[in-house]
């Protein structure tokens, strides 16, 4: 109780720390222009964004992708017209696309994974065309057998592990099985 006065606080209110007055920033130059005022209030504004930053983030603007494709008896299921594949295959083909369109430098492959195994289908590339061809190919091939997740993923970080770390790593999985046929203990691979 003793640490409370009467006294009015000297901050004032939270919105009235907060704003700035800008113009009284500017000032004019010998020609009357205020562009090189201008100009120092936006570098400021930017040096202060700068000094802002978390030093833990980084800018992942180089990707690399892999896609783990099931291709097990589940995806012969018609709860999606043709089946789940085809549906999938052609939601991927414009995923791949757009992935390239939003990270051209970025790199992508596809993994696919039935009958226990895990099959890379390509390797990391920037060449959408070819990604988008070798899934064509899948539409041809009819899915069967069990899926592996833990193939799959020690097959994908295999490659990934490679990757110099000031990229970024991810795995993305399209499974329609509700369950996977793995090896060993699928907790361990995951720490990985």
């Amino acid at each position: 109780m003793a640490n409370m006065t009467d006294e009015p606080d000297e901050q004032g209110y939270r919105w009235e720390t907060e704003y700035e007055r800008t113009w009284e920033v500017l000032q004019e130059d010998a020609t009357g222009s205020l562009t090189a005022s201008v100009q120092d209030v936006v570098l400021g504004i930017k040096r202060r964004r700068l000094l802002e930053r978390k030093p833990n983030l980084r800018l992942g603007m180089m990707r690399h992708l892999f896609v783990i494709l099931d291709m097990s008896d589940s995806m012969r299921d018609q709860d999606l017209r043709p089946n789940r594949l085809f549906c999938v295959l052609r939601l991927l083909e414009n995923f791949i696309n757009e992935f390239f369109d939003q990270n051209p430098i970025g790199q992508l492959g596809v993994i696919t994974t039935r009958n226990k195994r895990a099959d890379r289908l390509t390797e990391l590339a920037g060449n959408p065309k070819k990604h988008i061809d070798a899934l064509q190919t899948l539409r041809t091939t009819d899915p069967h057998g069990e899926t592996t997740l833990q193939n799959s993923l020690e097959l994908a970080a295999q490659t990934l592990r490679n990757i110099p770390s000031h990229a970024s790593r991810e795995i993305i999985l399209i499974f329609g099985s509700l369950s996977s046929c793995d090896p060993g203990n699928i907790y361990d691979t995951t720490r990985v």
